[in-house]
């Protein structure tokens, strides 16, 4: 099978959007909204056959980030593959694809998170390599 990993470009936006959608549970029309206006500068897809079967979401964080030691630190932001090819190594493919461009952009750290309850995500996260640093729990009250 011929793999390609590719920036999002406008003519493929709303694939991007589509799988997007799916990981970080909003409507794509919104995604393509803020990838228009320039929120999602880092965006890639994999594609395999001509067919885009999965996305990566990377950006640079400039901010405090948990757990890391440099500023600033690559971010996978998100990490989605279609069911029909989940199990085939393209996640694995895709964060060493992360760990490239983040040395490419002379950052040493890639950091990620998930929800507490997202024991899937923190699965895959372990399955990739990545070390959990912490936990928390964010309160918030209305006045």
């Amino acid at each position: 099978m011929m793999a390609a990993i590719r920036p999002v470009c406008n003519h493929d936006m709303s694939i991007w959007a589509e799988l997007a959608a799916k990981v970080w549970q909003t409507s794509s029309s919104k995604l393509i909204e803020r990838f228009q206006s320039g929120a999602f500068p880092y965006e890639f897809l994999y594609w395999e056959n001509g067919r885009a079967v999965a996305f990566i979401s990377l950006s640079i964080r400039q901010d405090y980030v948990e757990g890391a030691t440099q500023k600033p630190v690559a971010y996978l932001e998100g990490i989605g593959v279609l069911e029909v090819s989940q199990r085939r190594g393209i996640a694995g493919e895709l964060a060493d694809f992360a760990r490239i461009w983040a040395k490419d952009q002379g950052l040493t750290q890639l950091a990620s998170n998930c929800d507490l309850s997202n024991t899937i995500s923190q699965n895959v996260h372990q399955a990739l390599g990545f070390q959990e640093v912490s936990r928390t729990v964010n309160y918030i009250l209305d006045c």
